[in-house]
């Protein structure tokens, strides 16, 4: 069966490159998308149904070798077979998004998973650079509260490939192993790893974990472009390198609480479960406060955490505290810039008040888990200079720093993303 799997991935695998000459007609299903985004989400599936065909839509390889076929083997979908790199994709996570900019492919994604996954603040600090996707373009899988959708709405965006990974859609979304041969075989193959994230594959498939780099690496190579993965990653290389030089002993560094707040829960996460979600805190060598109840916070032992309620986080107390996905712009919805916002709302409740990181004022947004390359550059310094700011200045909002605070070359950066596009 799991030969059977793998083999039903690749593209390309019939005479017309697998693509399947009778495209699936959508039957009154497209998907389920929650209030007003229904009527956008369908007018843009319509639209990119003849979006492909317009000239100013379609990607033309750079060289001969777009159009030769290959293949790229990661876990969990084994060998992937290309006829040609990809001039149409979909993704589910934002992260992949992220990977799609750095290589130059962005303008290839015609829907992704969530309407509010999208920050440009990093990119804004890169001179010339502009990310080369559009939100008001794309169709959205999901509704903001995660709705199902189906492969009706796959077919009918036409992608040669999806960056979900065929797990995910099992383990969070009921799809069968045939539902993803279906999808694979006729119209493009899976290409993804959600749970490098955060390592906590809780199926009994065999599952590899990647880092960051590796996983963009493996993104690249669809792409063939994984060489500016490896010169990112020569950048971030030498900037935790000297970070690290200069970091206190470890019993002198704060002690750092990843919280998640919302509907006035306090939901701890440990720095300690690994994956590359929130790597950045490790690399800068962040005391984790919630490490005596690793197993009970967010992701402990493969389950939900037990919530804080004040008495509990104030009896933790970290030095520093940080509110993942805080970056993104304010919503009504979670994760995003409003929990944060809440958050700082108690900063004069009764009890809160004596919060150590409310005292010192050493409370502050944090990035998105769902990082690509270059977010991961940026989410690097973000973490140096909000638990380290008299090693490495202090941290700005904005992200606007003038060079001599700046813990990476931009320019070198916007060079290496200038050359893709």
């Amino acid at each position: 069966m799991r030969r059977a799997l793998l083999l039903s991935f690749w593209l390309g695998a019939n005479e017309n490159g697998g693509r399947g000459l009778t495209m699936k007609p959508a039957r009154g299903r497209v998907a389920i998308f929650g209030g007003a985004l229904c009527g956008a989400a369908a007018l843009a599936v319509l639209g990119l149904l003849t979006w492909h065909e317009s000239p100013a839509f379609r990607t033309i390889g750079r060289n001969a070798r777009d159009d030769a076929p290959y293949s790229v083997t990661m876990s969990p979908m084994g060998e992937v077979r290309f006829p040609r790199v990809p001039r149409r994709a979909v993704t589910l996570d934002a992260n992949y998004n992220d990977m799609l900019t750095a290589l130059g492919e962005g303008s290839k994604l015609v829907a992704t998973g969530y309407q509010n996954n999208f920050y440009d603040g990093f990119y804004n600090q890169l001179n010339g650079v502009r990310p080369d996707i559009d939100p008001r373009r794309l169709a959205f899988l999901s509704s903001g509260g995660g709705g199902m959708f189906d492969k009706e709405l796959l077919y009918s965006l036409h992608a040669d490939v999806h960056h979900i990974d065929p797990l995910q859609l099992a383990a969070s979304r009921g799809w069968s192993e045939s539902d993803v041969q279906e999808i694979a075989h006729n119209v493009g193959p899976f290409f993804a790893n959600r749970y490098s994230r955060d390592n906590n594959y809780q199926g009994n498939k065999h599952y590899e974990y990647y880092s960051l780099w590796e996983l963009s690496a493996k993104v690249g190579e669809v792409y063939h472009r994984a060489d500016t993965i490896a010169r990112l990653q020569a950048v971030y290389q030498e900037m935790v390198g000297r970070i690290q030089s200069k970091l206190p002993a470890v019993e002198k560094r704060p002690r750092v609480g990843l919280i998640y707040y919302a509907n006035q829960r306090f939901t701890p996460y440990s720095i300690g479960h690994g994956g590359f979600g929130q790597a950045q805190y490790r690399d800068v060598g962040a005391r984790d406060a919630f490490e005596s109840i690793a197993a009970n916070t967010y992701g402990g032992s493969g389950g939900a955490s037990a919530a804080l309620d004040k008495e509990g986080l104030l009896a933790l107390d970290p030095d520093v505290v940080i509110v993942p996905f805080a970056i993104y712009p304010l919503t009504k919805a979670g994760t995003s810039r409003a929990d944060f916002d809440r958050l700082m709302e108690l900063r004069n409740d009764p009890l809160l008040q004596r919060l150590r990181a409310f005292r010192s004022g050493r409370v502050y947004p944090g990035g998105t888990p769902l990082q690509g390359p270059v977010f991961y550059l940026f989410q690097v310094e973000m973490a140096a200079k909000e638990i380290y700011p008299e090693l490495f200045g202090p941290y700005h909002d904005d992200q606007k720093y003038p060079s001599n605070e700046q813990l990476f070359d931009r320019n070198r950066v916007a060079e290496i993303l200038k050359d893709e596009r």
